[in-house]
């Protein structure tokens, strides 16, 4: 990381204390991963309402602060419960001695208030609140009148605090105009995630197989129902790895069809025997920006992809199917329609580099030097 920009920029921070805001750091996911590659570029206290360090060794190389919610029944085995207060919580956070604050968020972590006039504040959104803003993809606030109230007391907030950082970035296209839709805010730039384009880049391919792939935690808005649906109607092999909350319900769904198949976790290398193997994956979510559909297309695995979303963006026409609604017909269509084509995996997998950690790292600099420099 010797490189011009860098030395820039550690000249910029030399001096300065340094906070990194992140959301629940209790689930090692995507989002996770960001505030990994983000620490590996400015070091700084990692600071989460929310935290379990037990699930994220690297944390061991950094100062890590969290708060009450993290030792209250529930903090980090189910840590939605605290939603309804949480944005209370990162705005009562001190950080009057940080010079610098860096907030990677998704829900709440943007919540977190300027202490000093003289402090820059970023903020990486992977997207505003969607079980707040978009509860027609994401239904973990449920209904009911006081749920009603207590969403509608988180979009005043957001809407609060939506203009005090220095600088903001966005994680896909799609989470920018969500931002200018609900904040009415230009995003400063589009950073898409870092994805792990070499974890899976080796994966020899040994045919298309008859089998498809879905990967990624069993939670309802990864729609690994259509999937299911589809496999039944059509007789396909489906392998689904993953875990959470929706397995149970999932397995149910899937009952009585051998064809389908529930792998829990695997290693990575037992993924990328999967890969091999398979014949597309199948990625009917809409995500804000989608790590699991590029990481398939770095093993050279082509992508049935909802046509909204992050995929929308990362999976171009020759690197699979899009969909355009989040439907079983449409699904079984859109494997209809990949099963009619052929796909070069070396263009899959060139099309992956394109979101590599290394290019995240590099724009991420590039951002908090501009945030410095303001």
């Amino acid at each position: 990381m010797k490189t011009p920009l860098m030395n820039d920029l550690h000249e910029a921070l030399s001096g300065k204390k340094v906070a990194l805001l992140s959301d629940w750091l209790t689930v090692p996911g995507g989002a996770e991963e960001v505030v990994r590659q983000m620490l590996e570029v400015t070091p700084a206290t990692v600071i989460a309402a929310q935290l379990n360090p037990e699930k994220f060794p690297w944390l061991a190389q950094y100062e890590h602060r969290t708060t009450w919610v993290s030792k209250a029944p529930l903090g980090t085995s189910k840590h939605y419960v605290y939603a309804p207060i949480l944005a209370d919580v990162y705005r009562g956070i001190d950080l009057r001695e940080f010079d610098v604050v860096l907030c990677s968020s998704h829900t709440f972590g943007h919540h977190v208030k300027r202490a000093r006039s003289d402090a820059k504040v970023y903020v990486y959104y992977h997207s505003p609140a969607r079980a707040a803003w978009l509860p027609e993809i994401d239904k973990r606030a449920g209904q009911g009148f006081l749920r009603s109230l207590v969403v509608q007391r988180i979009k005043k907030l957001d809407l609060e605090i939506c203009g005090r950082p220095n600088r903001i970035s966005a994680n896909s296209q799609t989470t920018a105009d969500r931002i200018k839709r609900f904040y009415n805010r230009e995003v400063d730039r589009v950073v898409y995630p870092g994805v792990d384009v070499n974890k899976f880049a080796h994966t020899q391919r040994s045919g298309p197989g008859n089998g498809y792939v879905m990967w990624g935690r069993l939670i309802e808005y990864k729609r690994v129902d259509l999937a299911i649906e589809a496999a039944k109607i059509m007789g396909f092999d489906l392998h689904i790895v993953g875990k959470g909350p929706m397995e149970a319900p999932l397995q149910e769904l899937a009952k009585g069809h051998a064809n389908i198949k529930f792998h829990g976790r695997l290693s990575d290398e037992g993924l990328q025997e999967l890969l091999a193997t398979s014949r597309a994956f199948l990625f009917p979510a809409y995500e804000d920006f989608g790590i699991v559909a590029v990481e398939s297309l770095s093993a050279g695995l082509p992508v049935v992809a909802f046509s909204a979303g992050g995929a929308a963006e990362s999976v171009t026409p020759d690197c699979g199917v899009h969909i355009h609604e989040q439907t079983v017909e449409a699904l079984c269509e859109g494997i209809k329609t990949l099963e009619s084509r052929e796909f070069d995996p070396e263009v899959l997998k060139a099309q992956a580099q394109r979101f590599s950690i290394d290019r995240f790292k590099q724009e991420y600099a590039e951002e908090v030097l501009a945030l410095l420099r303001s």
